[in-house]
């Protein structure tokens, strides 16, 4: 492990970008842009979860199917939990008690018990399980099932299913808006987004660019950010009429996404290029491009607010 700055303060929100390609996680300052630690973790690490109460950040690790358990005070890695599945998506409860983990390799989520990782229970998800999230009140956890063109709804409790919904082609990542009454869904070969209630499932579509890969949603709600995997760019949609009102160049091949509420910026992942941009959200430009080694990814939740 890497230790850069200081560990036991930061200015302003911290990112945590996971770099398949060198099997570590950058700690991004985003008020400071820059990064303030590189964290070794399990091989080719893939997705984030943030559990801010516990001080701990999960990290998904694909090639080495385990999970790593990163404290955020110390910014050290404390724990290696094997999970035995090709872990890519990855989402915590709302009470961070419990930790889901998509089998890519499979039809399954694991679900981990936070205060004893050794307890774990398999149940069934669609065809390649990738994005999750759970509700804003912690009673459903939704997957998207990229290779069954579907989103999966499970009862948290039982975890049985509760509904199957059809989205677009290869659905991949997931959002919630702020208000928790919409679940966005990233269709990667569509070219589209779905935006599901989560309540009733009714579902509409808007636009995207090329091949997207990620979502984020502004506090208001107004707008949404797509990275554009194909189009290294992101687009900003108008939610109150689906148009794109902006298209951003950013890094290349553009995967996770984030908005930052305490610097209001834009933090996107660029695989190509192993890099992150940050985008000011009041001018919609990229202000700071970050070297991260290597192959940035950072999927699902990956920024801790400050405190």
């Amino acid at each position: 492990m890497i230790l850069v700055l200081s560990t036991n303060s930061f200015a302003g929100n911290l990112a945590y970008i996971t770099n398949q390609g060198s099997d570590t996680v950058s700690v991004l300052d985003t008020q400071k842009k820059q990064i303030t630690q590189t964290i070794e973790v399990g091989k080719a690490p893939v997705g984030v979860a943030i559990a801010a109460k516990q001080h701990r950040v999960y990290i998904s690790n694909a090639n080495s199917q385990t999970v790593s358990v990163i404290n955020s005070v110390t910014q050290q890695k404390i724990l290696e939990i094997p999970v035995h599945v090709q872990a890519v998506g990855i989402a915590l409860s709302r009470d961070e008690n419990t930790l889901y983990v998509a089998d890519w390799g499979g039809e399954q989520v694991i679900a981990i018990e936070t205060a004893h990782p050794e307890k774990q229970k398999a149940f069934k998800a669609g065809k390649t399980p990738s994005g999750m999230l759970v509700s804003a009140d912690d009673k459903k956890l939704f997957i998207a099932n990229r290779d069954s063109n579907d989103v999966t709804v499970v009862d948290t409790k039982t975890l049985k299913t509760l509904a199957q919904i059809p989205v677009g082609l290869h659905p991949f990542a997931l959002t919630l808006s702020p208000d928790g009454r919409t679940l966005f869904v990233v269709n990667v070969v569509s070219n589209t987004l779905t935006l599901l209630n989560v309540d009733t499932y009714h579902s509409s579509t808007i636009k995207t660019g090329q091949h997207p890969y990620g979502v984020a949603i502004s506090p208001d709600g107004r707008w949404a950010y797509v990275s554009n995997n194909h189009a290294e760019s992101v687009s900003v949609i108008d939610l109150n009429n689906g148009k794109t009102v902006k298209t951003i160049t950013v890094g290349e091949f553009p995967e996770g996404i984030e908005y930052d509420k305490a610097t209001q910026q834009v933090v996107v992942a660029n695989w190509g290029s192993d890099t992150v941009s940050l985008i000011d959200t009041h001018t919609n430009t990229v202000t700071s491009t970050i070297a991260s080694p290597k192959l940035c990814r950072s999927f699902g939740q990956f920024i801790l607010e400050a405190k």
